[in-house]
């Protein structure tokens, strides 16, 4: 029988994994390192529930791709962030879209199963609806307008 023992050395191989792990991050990917770790969770529990809710099985493999999508793009938008004074905006520009999406869906999905107040759920659903049906609408054509006649200068009434 195998048996496993956690010993000092076992805790401190964990601790500097982990450390190192959270180092490459802060220092490639985004920083702080915090705010990359609850973008990844935010994006597993969305999906989780999306998959709860439609009743389909968790594919982990797709799962894993989208997380490897958006750790690329957050780690360019980093980079190009922190090293291209230009781009200073970039960092926030990307992230935002990312939590605002994920974080709406998850709450929605929440309220439906139960989790959260459904009232939220569905004032925050009804809300998002009307934005998207105003964006979804055709502008409509300008009326045309008569011709403007032309405004009689000094010159004019002076001759």
């Amino acid at each position: 029988m195998l048996r496993f023992y956690i010993t000092v050395q076992t805790i401190e191989l964990v601790a500097v994994s982990v450390a190192g792990v959270s180092g490459f991050v802060e220092a490639h990917i985004w920083s702080p390192a915090y705010t990359y770790y609850l973008l990844l969770v935010l994006v597993v529990l969305d999906v989780l529930t999306g998959n709860l809710l439609q009743k389909l099985p968790l594919k982990p493999r797709k799962l894993a791709w989208r997380l490897v999508g958006y750790t690329a793009i957050l780690a360019f938008a980093h980079g190009f962030g922190e090293h291209e004074k230009g781009l200073f905006f970039l960092t926030q520009l990307v992230l935002a879209p990312f939590v605002l999406i994920h974080l709406r869906r998850l709450i929605i999905a929440f309220g439906k199963l139960g989790l959260v107040d459904s009232d939220v759920a569905d004032l925050l659903q009804r809300r998002m609806t009307r934005q998207a049906e105003r964006e979804e609408e055709p502008a409509a054509a300008p009326e045309p307008t008569a011709p403007l006649e032309p405004v009689p200068t000094a010159e004019a009434a002076v001759s």
